[in-house]
C-alpha cells in the first residue's frame, strides 16, 4: 500500500508540469489566432543627439528611407515577418499605402533596401531574407544597417551591407497596437 501512495504523490508534480505545458500551449494557439503582430521601424544610433536618432522608417519610391523630420508626408513603414513567397524563408512585408491598400515585400537590392511587388523581388541579385528581430532588425542573421546620404532634407538613404559608408544604425522595432493594426 505505501508504494502506491508513493507512486501516486511522486506522479503530482509529473501531471501539473502537463497541465501547464498544456494551458501554454493553448494560450499560444490563441494568440497565434488572433493575426499577425504589425510593427513600425525606428532607426537608433550610439549617440542620442545624433540627429538620425529615433528617426521613423518611410516608403518613398520604392526605397525605404530614414525620416528625421518631425512631421513626415511619407507612409510609414508598417509591416510584419510572413513566409517569402513559396517559400519558408522568413519574409519581411509592408502596407504601402491604404487607396488602395497593398502590402509589398522589403528587399536588399546592391545595398539599397528598397520595396516591391512578389514578381519585382524575385527579380536576380536581390536578397529577400531571412528577416529576424534579434534586439535590432536582422538581414541573414546580421543587423549591418547604416545611413547613406541625404536624398533631401531630413531624409537619408537606408542602406544595408559590409561597406558602410555611413553612420551604422540600428533598426528598432516599434509594435502597433491591435487596435490600429
Amino acid at each position: 500500500m505505501d508504494t502506491i501512495g508513493l507512486l501516486i504523490i511522486s506522479a503530482i508534480p509529473t501531471v501539473i508540469g502537463v497541465t501547464q505545458a498544456l494551458r501554454f500551449k493553448e494560450k499560444a494557439d490563441e494568440e497565434a489566432k488572433k493575426g499577425p503582430k504589425w510593427f513600425n521601424l525606428l532607426c537608433v544610433t550610439a549617440n542620442e543627439n545624433d540627429s538620425l536618432y529615433g528617426g521613423k522608417i518611410v516608403l518613398v519610391g520604392k526605397k525605404l528611407l530614414i525620416d528625421t523630420r518631425e512631421e513626415t508626408d511619407a507612409f510609414l513603414f508598417k509591416g510584419l515577418f510572413h513566409d517569402y513567397i513559396g517559400t519558408e524563408i522568413p519574409g519581411l512585408v509592408s502596407h504601402i499605402g491604404t487607396d488602395p491598400p497593398a502590402l509589398n515585400w522589403i528587399y536588399v537590392e546592391d545595398e539599397e533596401v528598397k520595396y516591391g511587388t512578389g514578381s519585382e523581388s524575385k527579380e536576380g541579385g536581390k536578397i529577400v531574407g531571412p528577416w529576424s528581430y534579434k534586439g535590432g532588425l536582422h538581414l541573414q542573421e546580421k543587423a549591418l544597417f547604416y545611413a547613406g546620404r541625404e536624398v533631401e532634407e531630413g531624409r537619408w538613404e537606408l542602406k544595408y551591407g559590409q561597406n558602410s559608408k555611413g553612420t551604422k544604425v540600428l533598426i528598432a522595432m516599434a509594435t502597433i497596437p491591435d487596435e490600429a493594426s
